[in-house]
């Protein structure tokens, strides 16, 4: 049975794990993050995924072995793509352009 508090924020989970991931691609494999976090592939593999939190110790060391800011880690506050996750894809593609077309600076 899921946590409640983990359901809610799954979305936000899968986001963040997307950046994780991004971040250390180009730096490292899952394996060798792994081993400098002292955790396993598979948990790594499940925090880039979005299936375990990450304490926010962890968050730190990840940063820290990623050579990156936590911040850097952080998906963006209007990130559309972490809330539209369960979207289907017709409906996400469809807030996506209708997104695309809004103007970026409406001083009003």
């Amino acid at each position: 049975m899921p946590r409640a508090r983990f359901a809610q924020n799954k979305n936000y989970y899968a986001a963040l794990g997307r950046q994780i991931a991004q971040a250390r691609q180009s730096k490292m494999t899952q394996e060798d993050l792994a081993q400098k976090l002292s955790l396993t592939r598979t948990s790594v593999i499940n925090i880039e995924k979005g299936r375990q939190q990450v304490l926010v110790h962890t968050l730190a060391d990840i940063a820290k072995a990623l050579s990156v800011s936590i911040t850097d880690l952080l998906p963006p506050s209007d990130d559309l793509t972490h809330l539209l996750r369960d979207a289907s894809k017709k409906g996400r593609a469809w807030v996506m352009s209708a997104a695309a077309t809004l103007p970026r600076d409406r001083k009003e």
